[in-house]
């Protein structure tokens, strides 16, 4: 009786298909890390600390930012404060949890910091990070 020998294709990796997810997540990285950037373009000199810590990763947060004619930004575009809260509330609702960081410029008066701190907590925020930079 005579067997018959089957011919296996040779099995291949497919190097194009790599080439396009890199492509694509490198594409993906580039638009999110200008996104975040822009949202940091308000003129904002924040106040020294001695034990400040710069933020690594912003990813997730929402960036708000008061200059210092107290003006509340909510990324790079001016809000009033019952706007804000109004962000909050929905932005909680539409993609928890709600992780913030907030931009004060040094001369903002702490009654409005403590206002957008207040909006913050009523909204529900799970982690607030206030923008500082290192004393040298």
């Amino acid at each position: 009786m005579k067997i018959r020998r089957r011919h296996h294709d040779e099995v291949g990796f497919q190097i194009a298909p790599m080439i396009d997810i890199t492509f694509i997540l490198l594409i993906f990285f580039m638009v999110t890390t200008k996104l975040s950037k822009e949202k940091k373009n308000v003129d904002v000199k924040l106040p020294t600390a001695s034990a400040a810590v710069l933020p690594k990763d912003l990813t997730g947060r929402d960036i708000i930012n008061l200059d210092a004619a107290s003006q509340i930004y909510i990324g790079d575009k001016p809000a009033t404060l019952k706007e804000l809260r109004a962000y909050l509330h929905q932005r909680l609702i539409d993609f928890p949890p709600l992780r913030l960081y907030v931009r004060a410029d040094a001369q903002t008066p702490a009654k409005k910091i403590k206002e957008i701190m207040q909006a913050c907590a009523d909204a529900g925020a799970v982690e607030v990070i206030f923008g500082t930079i290192p004393s040298r």
